[in-house]
């Protein structure tokens, strides 16, 4: 092989080099923004699901309050049926 026939597989060499780090460069950025968006994505989704938790203990709660004021009215009603029952005004 000559000297010119190894400068220029040297320099086809140092060409495909400089295209595999210019395009390692590109997809780093690539992945970079990626992993932006995955992160965002899952604080959104974490948020969310906070959202979601407060929203059943209120509804927890909500639901409490409901029973008892159930439970209060049937108790009214009972009594007053009971007492209806038995001639009492």
């Amino acid at each position: 092989m000559t000297d010119e026939e190894l400068k220029n597989k040297f320099e086809l060499v140092a060409d495909h080099l400089a295209t595999l780090a210019v395009n390692q460069q590109k997809a780093d950025e690539r992945l970079a923004r990626l992993e932006s968006i995955v992160t965002r994505l899952a604080e959104a989704a974490l948020n969310r699901l906070d959202n979601v938790d407060e929203k059943i203990s209120a509804l927890v709660d909500s639901q409490l309050k409901t029973d008892e004021n159930i439970r209060n009215l049937t108790a009214v009603v009972d009594k007053y049926f009971s007492e209806g029952r038995n001639g009492q005004s």
